[in-house]
């Protein structure tokens, strides 16, 4: 790392340019920060968050399903903070690219020069990938965050900047919260020790013995939660891997599956052409013609950062979204953040053999060569920005992300109008029967009954009715009782509630293969009392309500609406 110390008057400006796009990336991210309603994964993390606030004790809850906790974690610490379930899992995710983006920055800075750590930081801010997943509780963004902060210290550790002994700690540290965070962190795991033999440190005293430490770490921090997990309930969840059918069998690998290698590739370049645009990957193209002329290993050390955790990808995954190529990110946008330096200081130097001296530059000419770059390079960002931020139903997304996050089941759209016409209805409920009302859930996580339950959560007049026994057995009991659990991750305590307060109950229909149809035939006394439609016209949030005709005779004051 360059280790010459900048001016006092050099250092105010760095500063300052920083403190501008801390600003930008703070507006860019809190801007109509709920347009886009909850989706399916992030219910379920904001909803674990929940529990945890609500009881300690379940700090692990989330590995019932699999997932590591750290994410959840830091979301119940947001949720005392703010009023909005959706705003306080969203500022995880926010504060998370913060800290990336400034990790960039002083890796752009150290590695390269400041020009390129501010350029690499303001594409960071600009990138539509980013923007658009800094704004969403997806663990993806932390472990974005944890992961360029490793790498930070990586580069502490091959430029010997720092006490060796604190920098493999730390290192440890960092891995070991990136495994709190997704198991996907191996992939981002093993660039540092790529990097340690292109600087030689592996012959350095005490080397191995430091990255001994360092690996130990995460192994202690992870066997301690994996000890103390309670076990997977969710069928077909496994700890750690959390999915088999992520990935592709080992018999198919042993036969090459080239088609499928293909069909991912093709897939994984069409996220980046969607989300990076084509400035930066012409950016991106000259980078890379550098690096095969200069082979330079700092260049190289961002290539690999950026290519081989997604080349793995490709090879193992079964199936897989745009979120999971995230961590790689910041690697394109130093690459491009230094590109532009590089090719700016070139089209200064054409400009100053016309107008100045031979053996003089003026900084101007880098200067302003870099900053036209730098506009051309991100305008093409800014507007698709512009669109998602001020309809996220129109902003061109990838046609799979389109279908997860705004038009599909999984999306959010009718889930907080579910939960506010439920909320109206549990008070109507308590001030006509006199108890709360019964709202009862399929145990299958994810919306729509995940997103209505974080917003319903701790309401006094609602009581949730986790379903366990649907659909292989009717919803309403064939006896006087009923078994309630806390949640559907919850088996326990288990209490008997009597059956007719689910004379009124509603009931969130889920995602779900099950018919409707076959669903009222079973459960005749249940009827459709509210529906609210997706955006792609196929799906809908629907709530039905236990009323039979028996009791609108016994009871007509309390009849249908």
């Amino acid at each position: 790392m360059q280790t010459q110390t900048p001016s006092p008057s050099l250092r105010h400006k760095q500063t300052l340019a920083l403190a501008a796009l801390a600003l930008l990336y703070a507006w860019t991210r809190l801007f109509a920060l709920t347009d886009l309603p909850i989706f399916s994964d992030e219910a379920i993390y904001i909803h674990w968050a929940q529990i945890i606030l609500s009881d300690p004790a379940q700090l692990l809850i989330s590995m019932t399903d699999g997932k590591p906790p750290l994410f959840m974690w830091l979301n119940a610490v947001t949720l005392a903070l703010f009023d909005d379930p959706l705003v306080a899992g969203r500022m995880v995710s926010i504060l998370a690219g913060w800290a990336a983006m400034l990790g960039v920055y002083f890796i752009g800075r150290d590695l390269f020069s400041p020009r390129a750590g501010l350029a690499a930081a303001l594409l960071y801010v600009l990138f539509p990938y980013t923007l658009f997943f800094d704004r969403l509780a997806l663990v993806d963004g932390l472990l974005t965050a944890l992961g360029v902060w490793s790498l930070r210290w990586a580069f502490h550790i091959v430029q010997e900047t720092r006490d060796a002994k604190k920098a493999f700690r730390m290192l440890g540290v960092l891995w070991g919260l990136m495994l709190w965070t997704k198991a996907s962190a191996l992939l981002w795991i093993f660039i540092p020790l790529l990097m340690f033999p292109m600087w030689g440190a592996h012959r350095r005293p005490g080397f191995w013995m430091q990255l001994g430490v360092a690996l130990s770490i995460p192994l202690l921090m992870n066997a301690v939660i994996y000890y103390l997990a309670p076990p997977v309930r969710v069928p077909g969840r496994l700890p750690f891997l959390h999915h088999l059918s992520y990935f592709i069998p080992l018999e198919e690998l042993v036969r090459f599956p080239f088609m499928l290698w293909i069909r991912n590739l093709w897939v994984t370049h069409e996220f980046f052409v969607t989300y990076l645009t084509w400035p930066i990957a012409l950016l991106l193209l000259m980078g890379l013609v550098t690096l095969i002329q200069k082979k330079d290993k700092r260049e190289t050390a961002m290539w690999s950062w950026l290519v081989l955790p997604g080349l793995m990808i490709v090879l193992v995954a079964q199936g897989f979204f745009s979120r999971y190529f995230l961590p790689m990110v910041p690697a394109a946008a130093l690459i491009a953040g230094f590109t532009a330096d590089r090719l700016a200081g070139w089209l200064a130097g054409r400009m100053a053999r016309r107008t100045a001296p031979p053996a003089t530059m003026p900084p101007r000419f880098h200067t302003g060569a870099f900053a036209l770059l730098l506009f051309g390079a991100g305008l093409a960002a800014a507007v698709w920005d512009a669109r998602l931020l001020n309809d996220p139903r129109t902003a061109p997304l990838h046609e799979l992300d389109r279908l997860l996050y705004v038009e599909g089941m999984n999306s959010g759209y009718g889930v907080k109008e579910a939960a506010d016409y439920l909320r109206e209805e549990a008070v109507k409920n308590q001030q006509q029967r006199g108890y709360e009302l019964y709202l009862m859930i399929p145990r299958l996580p994810g919306n729509p009954a995940e997103g209505i339950t974080v917003y319903l959560f701790g309401d006094p007049n609602v009581v949730f009715v986790p379903a366990f026994w649907w659909p292989e057995k009717p919803l309403l009991p064939d006896s006087n009782h009923f078994t309630l659990r806390p949640s559907i991750y919850e088996l326990f305590p288990r209490v008997r509630r009597h059956a007719h307060l689910l004379d009124f109950a509603y009931f969130v229909y889920p995602n779900t293969t099950y018919p409707q149809d076959k669903f009222l035939q079973v459960n005749p006394s249940f009827h459709k009392e509210w529906s609210h439609p997706k955006p792609d016209g196929k799906h809908a949030v629907d709530l039905f309500q236990n009323f039979t005709e028996k009791l609108e005779l016994e009871l007509p004051t309390l009849g249908k609406r």
